[in-house]
């Protein structure tokens, strides 16, 4: 039995489960994941050491696995010897991270001199191999790539993308009354702060079909937490539909809305999640609206990551005592991914689903949009 300072290897199988179903995910498009490979020792006795990745970063675990076929056990132990992983047999596998050493966890971040980024630290260790009680030790040195701390507090961005769109507004017992299916062109800016205690994101898209909309969401810090602070949000926005056909219908008239909302946030630096409550208008009609919203900004984190993700979900309702019939629902979800350091790609899906009531559930109008965009996006911070 171990010591109980020493970690011995846990089951491999659950461990495993979920780095090899990210390794799967990242095979299938394309992308692979470094590894790094050594020969401590060579003879009739070898040594080997293989890391996967090649290195270790903030938040990220890498696997090391050492190989002797004729080892009775293997050691791998930190140079104050905090840390530990101990295994009987020619092998051991073990779990890494970047705090490797460390007494405890430590945010640490890489700084610039003259000019080069210095983003590499050292973490010596102890491999020892042991075969009938004689075991020979080896000196091996585990990087850690450090993050750069992201100074950046304000983004502007505009892209140009294709929008595939499938329409459909539907009668008593579900009858068809107008159904289209086209893509056009969607141009849209967008622009973000995220200060210490505030946070803001305006956004506007115009589409070449006559849609239109803008938005504007703010976030204020309450209580102010080391990492995650916890404040309230404001939603204002106006969309414009203009691809509801012309009909006798009044409802078919409202082709301009306008949300207004609030609710508790939970920020962290370029990120805000939010549940709110208002109220939507259409000119002829008050609703209430509740809703949930995300918004990460990679390029305005504490580190920088080059992904950028909103997504959002509200539902309008009113109209009825109980069960309201009088409904707009929307569910959207959009993403960039910079693959330079100011051009990104773009790519989104969004739901909106409408219902206006009838004198009978039969006879209620019912309007849906699916869409699904893609293109490019420039982006400037500072």
């Amino acid at each position: 039995m171990p010591s109980p300072a020493v970690r011995p290897t846990p089951p491999l199988v659950p461990k495993l489960a979920h780095p090899l179903a990210l390794f799967g995910g990242l095979a299938l498009i394309g992308c692979g994941i470094p590894s790094y490979s050594t020969r401590l020792a060579g003879g009739p006795e070898p040594v080997d050491l293989r890391m996967e990745p090649s290195v270790l970063r903030s938040g990220q675990q890498a696997m090391v696995v050492v190989r002797s076929p004729s080892a009775d056990s293997i050691m791998i132990a930190s140079e104050n010897g905090v840390d530990r992983y101990w295994s009987a047999g020619p092998r051991l596998h073990a779990r890494l991270s970047a705090d490797f050493g460390d007494l405890a966890p430590a945010h640490r971040y890489a700084q610039r001199r003259d000019g080069v980024l210095l983003d590499r630290l050292k973490k010596p260790a102890t491999i020892s191999v042991c075969k009938l009680g004689h075991c020979r030790e080896f000196y091996h040195e585990f990087e850690v790539r450090l993050p750069e701390r992201n100074q950046r507090t304000v983004a502007l961005s505009g892209g140009w993308s294709t929008m595939f769109a499938r329409r459909t507004v539907t009668g008593r017992n579900r009858a068809a009354l107008f159904q289209e299916a086209l893509s056009s062109s969607v141009f849209s800016l967008e622009g973000e702060l995220a200060a210490k205690a505030w946070s803001a994101k305006a956004q506007g898209f115009f589409g070449a079909d006559g849609g239109h909309g803008a938005s504007i969401d703010l976030s204020r810090v309450i209580k102010q937490g080391e990492e995650v602070s916890y404040g309230v949000a404001m939603h204002l926005g106006t969309t414009r539909n203009e691809w509801l056909p012309d009909g006798s219908r009044p409802a078919l008239a409202d082709r301009t809305s306008y949300r207004a909302s609030i609710g508790p946030s939970v920020m962290l630096r370029g990120i805000t999640a939010s549940s709110q409550f208002g109220i939507y208008a259409s000119g002829r009609e008050t609703l209430q609206i509740i809703g949930t919203r995300i918004s990460a900004n990679g390029r305005l984190t504490s580190v920088r990551i080059p992904v950028s993700l909103t997504a959002e979900k509200t539902l309008a309702f009113g109209g009825g005592p109980i069960v309201s019939r009088r409904r707009d629902a929307l569910d959207r979800l959009s993403a960039s991914v910079h693959l330079l350091d100011n051009f990104a790609v773009s790519l989104g899906a969004s739901s909106h689903r409408i219902a206006w009531p009838g004198d009978q559930p039969a006879g209620d109008l019912r309007a849906s949009e699916v869409l699904f965009t893609l293109g490019g996006r420039y982006t400037l911070t500072w």
